[in-house]
Protein backbone atom coordinates (compact mmCIF):
# COMPACT_ATOMS: atom_id res chain seq x y z
CA UNK A 1 0.00 0.00 0.00
CA UNK A 2 1.21 3.49 -0.75
CA UNK A 3 0.36 6.50 1.41
CA UNK A 4 0.78 10.13 0.45
CA UNK A 5 1.40 12.56 3.29
CA UNK A 6 0.90 16.29 3.14
CA UNK A 7 3.13 18.44 5.33
CA UNK A 8 3.20 22.19 5.60
CA UNK A 9 4.67 25.03 7.60
CA UNK A 10 7.60 24.33 9.88
CA UNK A 11 7.47 20.58 9.28
CA UNK A 12 7.69 21.10 5.53
CA UNK A 13 10.69 23.39 5.96
CA UNK A 14 12.37 20.85 8.23
CA UNK A 15 11.82 18.01 5.75
CA UNK A 16 13.06 20.07 2.81
CA UNK A 17 16.13 21.26 4.69
CA UNK A 18 17.25 17.68 5.45
CA UNK A 19 17.16 15.66 2.23
CA UNK A 20 19.70 13.23 3.72
CA UNK A 21 17.07 11.95 6.15
CA UNK A 22 14.98 8.99 5.02
CA UNK A 23 11.63 10.49 5.97
CA UNK A 24 9.72 7.54 4.53
CA UNK A 25 11.55 5.19 6.90
CA UNK A 26 10.74 7.48 9.83
CA UNK A 27 7.05 7.57 8.89
CA UNK A 28 6.99 3.78 8.41
CA UNK A 29 8.63 3.24 11.79
CA UNK A 30 6.14 5.53 13.52
CA UNK A 31 3.23 3.68 11.89
CA UNK A 32 4.67 0.30 12.90
CA UNK A 33 5.08 1.50 16.48
CA UNK A 34 1.49 2.79 16.58
CA UNK A 35 0.28 -0.45 14.97
CA UNK A 36 1.99 -2.43 17.74
CA UNK A 37 0.27 -0.32 20.39
CA UNK A 38 -3.08 -0.86 18.69
CA UNK A 39 -2.46 -4.62 18.49
CA UNK A 40 -1.63 -4.71 22.21
CA UNK A 41 -4.83 -2.83 23.04
CA UNK A 42 -6.95 -5.20 20.94
CA UNK A 43 -5.31 -8.26 22.51
CA UNK A 44 -5.74 -6.79 26.01
CA UNK A 45 -9.42 -6.16 25.28
CA UNK A 46 -9.88 -9.77 24.17
CA UNK A 47 -7.97 -11.02 27.23
CA UNK A 48 -10.19 -9.01 29.59
CA UNK A 49 -13.34 -10.12 27.75
CA UNK A 50 -12.07 -13.73 27.73
CA UNK A 51 -12.33 -13.91 23.93
CA UNK A 52 -10.10 -16.34 22.02
CA UNK A 53 -7.05 -15.00 20.20
CA UNK A 54 -6.64 -15.43 16.45
CA UNK A 55 -3.66 -17.25 14.98
CA UNK A 56 -2.32 -13.89 13.77
CA UNK A 57 -2.54 -12.46 17.29
CA UNK A 58 -0.86 -15.53 18.78
CA UNK A 59 1.95 -15.23 16.22
CA UNK A 60 2.30 -11.49 16.95
CA UNK A 61 2.60 -12.24 20.69
CA UNK A 62 5.28 -14.87 19.98
CA UNK A 63 7.17 -12.58 17.59
CA UNK A 64 7.12 -9.75 20.14
CA UNK A 65 7.70 -11.94 23.23
CA UNK A 66 4.64 -10.39 24.84
CA UNK A 67 1.43 -11.65 26.46
CA UNK A 68 -1.38 -9.68 28.14
CA UNK A 69 -0.52 -11.26 31.48
CA UNK A 70 2.80 -9.36 31.25
CA UNK A 71 0.83 -6.17 31.87
CA UNK A 72 -0.67 -7.36 35.15
CA UNK A 73 0.73 -6.11 38.43
CA UNK A 74 2.33 -8.57 40.82
CA UNK A 75 0.33 -9.41 43.93
CA UNK A 76 1.64 -7.57 47.01
CA UNK A 77 1.89 -10.89 48.91
CA UNK A 78 4.15 -12.30 46.18
CA UNK A 79 6.35 -9.18 46.17
CA UNK A 80 6.65 -9.39 49.97
CA UNK A 81 7.61 -13.10 49.81
CA UNK A 82 10.29 -12.43 47.19
CA UNK A 83 11.70 -9.51 49.18
CA UNK A 84 11.78 -11.65 52.33
CA UNK A 85 13.50 -14.53 50.52
CA UNK A 86 16.09 -12.18 49.02
CA UNK A 87 17.08 -11.00 52.50
CA UNK A 88 17.47 -14.51 53.92
CA UNK A 89 20.91 -16.04 54.03
CA UNK A 90 21.47 -18.79 51.50
CA UNK A 91 22.07 -22.38 52.49
CA UNK A 92 25.05 -24.30 51.12
CA UNK A 93 24.29 -27.69 49.66
CA UNK A 94 26.70 -30.54 49.13
CA UNK A 95 24.88 -31.93 46.11
CA UNK A 96 21.78 -31.47 43.95
CA UNK A 97 19.86 -34.21 45.79
CA UNK A 98 19.70 -32.00 48.88
CA UNK A 99 17.44 -29.61 46.96
CA UNK A 100 14.70 -32.23 46.95
CA UNK A 101 15.18 -33.58 50.45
Amino acid sequence: MNITLSVSGELEQLVRSHPEVKWTAIARSAMEEQGGKMMKLEILRKYIDKEPFTEIEMQWMDDNDWHPVDERQLKPSFVAAVEKASKEKGKKLKNVDELFA
